[in-house]
C-alpha cells in the first residue's frame, strides 16, 4: 500500500531527478581532483581559444586601424607580453575554476547521497 508520506519522499525524488541528477552523476563519476581538473582542463581549452581570438584582433587592430608596419614591428616584446599575461590569466583562472568546482563537487555528493538514502527509506516502507 502506498501511504502519504512514502508518495511525498517519491515526489521528491522525482523532484531531484528532473533538476539535479543528471549533473550530480556527472561529478559523482570522478573522484573530487579528477573533476576538478577536467573542469579546469575544459577552462583552460576555453581560455586559450578566447586569447588566441584576442591577440588575432589586436593584430588586425595594428595592422588595419593604427596602420602599423609589420616589417618593422618589434614582435619578440609582442610575444613575451602575450605569454606573460596568458600565463597569469591561467592562473587565475585555475584558481577560479577550483574554487567554484569544488564546493559544486561537494553539494553534487551532498545530494545524490541523501537521493540514495531516500529511495532506500521508499523501498524499505514498501
Amino acid at each position: 500500500m502506498l501511504s502519504r508520506e512514502k508518495i511525498r519522499m517519491m515526489a521528491q525524488a522525482a523532484v531531484y531527478e528532473k533538476q539535479y541528477y543528471r549533473k550530480d552523476m556527472f561529478a559523482g563519476r570522478y573522484y573530487k581532483n579528477d573533476y576538478i581538473g577536467l573542469e579546469r582542463l575544459k577552462t583552460k581549452i576555453w581560455m586559450t581559444i578566447f586569447f588566441a581570438m584576442y591577440v588575432a584582433a589586436h593584430i588586425f587592430n595594428l595592422v588595419y586601424i593604427e596602420q602599423i608596419d609589420l616589417l618593422h614591428y618589434n614582435y619578440k616584446e609582442f610575444a613575451v607580453k602575450a605569454i606573460v599575461v596568458y600565463l597569469a590569466l591561467s592562473l587565475v583562472i585555475s584558481l577560479l575554476t577550483s574554487a567554484v568546482y569544488g564546493p559544486r563537487y561537494e553539494r553534487a555528493n551532498r545530494r545524490l547521497k541523501a537521493y540514495y538514502d531516500q529511495l532506500e527509506k521508499i523501498n524499505l516502507k514498501g
